[in-house]
């Protein structure tokens, strides 16, 4: 918060009567602005709470007007969304749209399509069973990141070790998998709590052992700790599905399948030239993202653009369903129930 008083207090003394008006008015200016920017502030704060109370599950998201250009929800931190944000930028914002939400965000129409891992797809369709994923926008390549002057030398080490993890996301069920490895339970290890961008620093100021997080956060820590990094690679265990998702009411609506089969062609584009030049397009992603350009380079190559339904998609996701159901305390779906929840059409047209 700026100091309203500093611009007098740094000219006092020797001040003319008309210096002194003229150094009043600015500060009545300064506050007069200042109100403004919090009522603004107040205003946003409003609507970052409603949309926390509809991503919650507690209420339907309000639907979007019928004039609204198609709108994607997305996590708009995720470097994974990269390509959503190129064909956004090179299509213009008058024919597609992202908003900051994600998959939850299609419930009642607040969104045309969405973006997010398959661990939030799962959380998401007991409220709302019109979801369908589409295609694997990004493959997560997800490890663990311990120190080593934790005691830490294998996967097994981390029995009774703090692991900071975001709860309920495709990193927390990464962690779970990869303990599985190691004849562990997420009972034998304590997850700590950090916001997402400080996941790194908790490692350095010892209030964890370990992290498990997406990039650039996972490159973060390897880097902040150097020699005393261990990492576990979930490579051939778990990566994280982060997907493209619409709803049946856009799939048989005719105008809003045919703007989603354009922007999924878009995005097919964005991907494969991030693929071919993907320097060129890190200053936009840090634009959106808010991560350091020197963050996102140093962190892409945990990133792969499949562009399909994986042909393991679904066990991935009946296996991980049963983790997901066990914390929701219900009964996990049978692997033909959740068969139901892909479309693979739209990238088929797309492709055409």
């Amino acid at each position: 918060m700026p100091s309203l008083a500093l611009p007098i207090a740094t000219h006092r003394g020797g001040e003319t009567p008309r210096r002194r008006n003229s150094l009043l008015c600015a500060f009545v200016s300064l506050c007069v602005g200042y109100r403004r920017r919090l009522e603004c502030a107040a205003i946003g704060i409003g609507a970052a709470l409603v949309l926390m109370t509809t991503t919650n599950g507690q209420q339907q998201a309000q639907p979007l007007p019928p004039e609204a250009p198609f709108t994607v929800a997305v996590a708009t931190s995720t470097l994974e969304a990269a390509p959503v944000y190129v064909a956004v930028a090179r299509s213009g914002s008058s024919n597609f749209r992202f908003i900051n939400g994600g998959v939850r965000s299609l419930l009642n129409g607040g969104a045309h399509g969405a973006t997010n891992a398959e661990t939030q797809m799962l959380l998401a369709i007991d409220a709302n069973p019109k979801i369908r994923m589409l295609f694997t926008l990004t493959d997560g390549l997800y490890r663990i990141v311990a120190k080593r002057s934790s005691g830490i030398r294998t996967l097994a080490d981390l029995k009774g070790k703090r692991i900071v993890a975001p709860r309920n996301t495709s990193a927390h069920y990464s962690l779970v998998r990869l303990l599985a490895t190691a004849g562990l339970q997420e009972s034998d290890v304590t997850l700590v709590s950090a916001p997402a961008t400080e996941m790194a620093l908790s490692l350095i100021r010892g209030e964890a052992d370990a992290i498990s997080m997406w990039e650039p956060e996972s490159q973060n820590a390897v880097d902040s700790l150097g020699n005393d990094a261990v990492i576990f690679s979930g490579k051939g265990i778990y990566r994280e599905g982060f997907s493209f998702y619409s709803s049946t009411d856009v799939l048989n609506d005719p105008r809003r399948r045919k703007e989603l089969v354009a922007f999924v062609r878009a995005v097919f584009a964005a991907a494969d030239a991030i693929k071919a030049r993907p320097a060129e397009f890190f200053p936009l992603m840090s634009r959106v993202t808010k991560h350091p350009v020197d963050q996102i380079a140093r962190s892409w190559e945990h990133h792969a653009f499949p562009l399909v339904i994986p042909s393991d998609m679904l066990d991935v996701v009946t296996e991980e369903e049963k983790w997901i159901a066990k914390g929701q305390n219900r009964a996990p779906k049978t692997r033909a129930q959740l068969q139901t929840y892909f479309d693979p059409s739209i990238a088929e047209e797309a492709r055409r």
